[in-house]
């Protein structure tokens, strides 16, 4: 397999990555809207859709890609497809951080209040929890990163990356604003939904970049979509309300302080650690 070298000046890193950005967003809406976004046939087309530009993102980055430079790896390196072990780590540093909400989900469980996934369709879940991250992992941070990196550098990167990602999310905005929702709240989801997103966008481009594989992003965020946001409303109707805080807060701590003991260049293998 050919060795690739990606050395772009900054204009046309941050346009060849909105490129891909908007091909992936503007492929959701190829088919007709007849129905809301969680309808079992609009699932099926977009997944349809973004399984597409997941096989052509490698190609599409292909374009910008030369076989001559210093710093010239596999294709397969660039995006991460290596080290399946290193995922172990940042799996772990995830469950660390959702220890709260964990615990609480066995507090309910022990008092008999089941987690309700009955409200999604198989075929939502496939979404969520398959489909949308290995999908979203790759074409946002497997195939944005090797045009971004050099550029960039590493820590405006780190910073940088993840507003391609949260952004994107931002149509589904529209989409509750032409269902009828009020002009506010829409806003108000959006920033929230855009906060949270560019937040694990942050965390997962660290990820990608310190292991240089894409199966820890991946895995980390499938968890976070099963786990969705924290619910700590239910936190004061627990038996023991001060032990599910101790739990949360503790591993919030233990997930800052261990982050940047675990997650570092040393311990792996990266390319982007060497460039």
């Amino acid at each position: 397999m050919m060795l690739l070298n990606f050395d772009l000046v900054l204009w046309r890193a941050v346009l060849a990555s909105l490129g891909l950005a908007l091909l992936f967003v503007v492929s959701l809406y190829i088919w007709p809207q007849k129905f809301h976004r969680n309808h079992p046939t609009v699932v099926k087309e977009r997944m349809l859709s973004a399984v597409f530009v997941t096989l052509v993102s490698p190609c599409y980055l292909l374009m910008f890609g030369k076989d001559d430079g210093e710093t010239r790896y596999h294709l397969l390196d660039w995006i991460g497809i290596r080290d399946p072990l290193s995922a172990l780590v940042p799996l772990f540093l995830t469950l660390l951080l959702f220890s709260g909400p964990l615990y609480l989900q066995f507090v309910e469980l022990q008092e008999g209040i089941l987690s309700d996934y009955s409200s999604y369709s198989d075929v939502v879940l496939i979404r969520n929890l398959i489909v949308a991250p290995i999908a979203e992992e790759i074409v946002f941070r497997s195939c944005l990163t090797p045009l971004l990196y050099k550029p960039l550098g590493w820590t405006a990167t780190v910073t940088t990356l993840p507003l391609f990602f949260g952004v994107a999310h931002v149509h589904h905005g529209f989409e509750m604003y032409r269902k009828g929702t009020p002009m506010l709240r829409v806003l108000a989801l959006v920033l929230v939904q855009t906060a949270f997103t560019s937040a694990f966008g942050t965390y997962s481009t660290l990820t990608f970049l310190t292991t240089g594989s894409v199966l820890g992003p991946i895995l980390c965020h499938s968890f976070c979509n099963s786990m969705g946001l924290p619910n700590v409303s239910y936190i004061s109707e627990t038996r023991r309300p001060w032990l599910t805080w101790m739990v949360y807060i503790c591993g919030l701590v233990g997930f800052l302080v261990l982050t940047p003991l675990f997650l570092t260049c040393s311990n792996f293998n990266s390319i982007y650690c060497q460039l």
